[in-house]
């Protein structure tokens, strides 16, 4: 149905270009450029957005993000460069596209028909919805007439209209705007500085991760369409183009593609694991990051700390009934392998781990995806490069991609499964396990990643 629905939308926007096309005495009226030929002619699409875990941030591979990715792949179907602006919060970013400073605004925007009004919408590429938090340990708001404080939201996101909604049957509901992102908002909140905060499922997710303190009152609304918003103009080029993009990227999955990676480690929440885990980060983890830079080779230091928490919660006496010990749980052969004496030794067994872990990698496939590789090698070095062999032939047997990571994550869990492990060269697996262990150790890097962004604004903002 959502093709379907693009399909139709990208015939109409396309039949309104060829109008644009074949008549032009419309142009005479007109005294502004087609914003699609602007970016030919510049070479390069200006794409606007904030600083957020999800939609776009900075790490030692350089630019991230849902969006950012979304709108490189989008430049690239352009044939022109991206070039990506960032501002502090909703209200500075769609003043920049009132402005025409840049062709779209792109930050886990949820549909506002004020804004559709007054900007050129583009199709939906996933669903959020509006909640209001809280911090856990006080008393659960189940409505607005419950609420016993202030409301903060972040400004400029549309979310006014909505509560205005709700002041008919809650005379007294009340709310402050604020000049800050939603995240900025939600620490707030996990402080205690802020007693109530409405803000994106989506953006409270991702600071859950990190601030487990966040707790979820109620849903203002059901899932709502997020979109990319374009430059009101009297051209639709560019918004024909955009619908045509996401038409093939739906097709390709290159879509699905990336809203695993972003939102795959959103999926799961559980208060006591991630507190536990961010004590571990703040007390722990300091001992050992340099080892953990020290052995990192080719990956992110802090993927390799994520790994050995999964394996042994950064405990170097870690041992278990089969036998394998240690900060990286390496099994007696492995060791060998990697030729250390001593697996109960944290520096031996990070160093030993990650040699290990490169050494899958090289065995990886070409035609896996560079940032897909890691996840496969993981998962060889879970259960065992034979049962990787077997998850990838079942894929490809099944239809899939045994070369894309979306595809065979989907699979492993059949290897538990009798009527599929029986026709498999290595036999039964506990594929499900070794699913929820790359699950885990991608949620675990991604709170070290924003644990670390986090203190690290909150350090500058000190200094300023």
């Amino acid at each position: 149905m959502k093709g379907l629905f693009i399909r139709i939308s990208c015939a109409i926007l396309l039949l309104l270009w060829a109008i644009d096309m074949v008549f032009p005495w419309q142009k005479v009226i007109r005294d502004e450029e087609s914003r699609y030929t602007a970016i030919q002619k510049r070479g390069e699409l200006i794409l606007g957005t904030i600083n957020n875990p999800i939609s776009y941030f900075i790490d030692q591979n350089g630019q991230s993000g849902l969006e950012y990715e979304l709108g490189k792949h989008f430049a690239d179907y352009l044939g022109v460069k991206l070039d990506i602006k960032v501002f502090e919060n909703s209200t500075e970013l769609f003043r920049a596209l009132e402005q025409q400073q840049i062709d779209i605004a792109a930050a886990n925007l949820l549909y506002d028909s004020n804004k559709a009004t007054n900007f050129q919408l583009g199709p939906s590429y996933y669903n959020a919805s509006w909640q209001l938090v809280y911090k856990k340990g006080q008393k659960r708001p189940l409505s607005f007439g419950d609420i016993d404080g202030k409301i903060s939201i972040s400004s400029g996101t549309g979310i006014n209209e909505i509560l205005n909604s709700f002041t008919e049957k809650y005379a007294r509901l009340s709310w402050e705007e604020l000049d800050k992102t939603q995240e900025e908002i939600l620490l707030k909140v996990a402080e205690g500085k802020i007693d109530y905060a409405i803000a994106t499922s989506i953006d409270v997710a991702a600071v859950q991760q990190i601030r487990p303190e966040i707790s979820v009152a109620f849903d203002l609304t059901d899932e709502s369409t997020v979109h990319w918003y374009l430059a009101n103009n009297a051209y639709n080029e560019l918004q024909a183009a955009l619908l045509g993009f996401t038409s093939i990227a739906l097709e390709t999955g290159v879509i699905a593609r990336i809203e695993e990676k972003y939102f795959s480690h959103l999926s799961q929440f559980d208060y006591v694991d991630i507190r536990a885990y961010m004590r571990a980060i703040q007390d722990t983890l300091p001992t050992y990051i340099e080892l953990f830079k020290k052995y990192q080779g080719n990956l992110d230091w802090k993927l390799l700390a994520a790994i050995a928490y999964q394996e042994s919660h950064w405990e170097p006496k870690a041992t278990s009934p089969t036998g394998v010990r240690g900060m990286m749980m390496l099994t007696k052969a492995t060791a060998d392998r990697m030729q250390i004496t001593d697996r109960l030794n944290p520096e031996q067994s990070i160093k030993a781990g990650s040699e290990y872990i490169h050494l899958l990698l090289n065995q990886m496939p070409n035609s896996i995806l560079k940032e897909d590789r890691i996840w496969f090698a993981l998962v060889a070095y879970n259960m065992g490069l034979g049962h990787l062999l077997d998850v990838r032939r079942l894929t490809k047997q099944l239809g899939g991609n045994p070369d894309n990571w979306l595809d065979v994550k989907n699979n492993l869990p059949l290897l538990a499964e009798k009527r599929y492990y029986s026709k498999l060269k290595y036999g039964y697996a506990r594929g499900y396990e070794a699913l929820q262990y790359v699950e885990n150790i991608r949620r675990y890097m991604n709170s070290i990643i924003n644990y670390h962004r986090v203190e690290e604004n909150i350090k500058d903002s000190v200094v300023k």
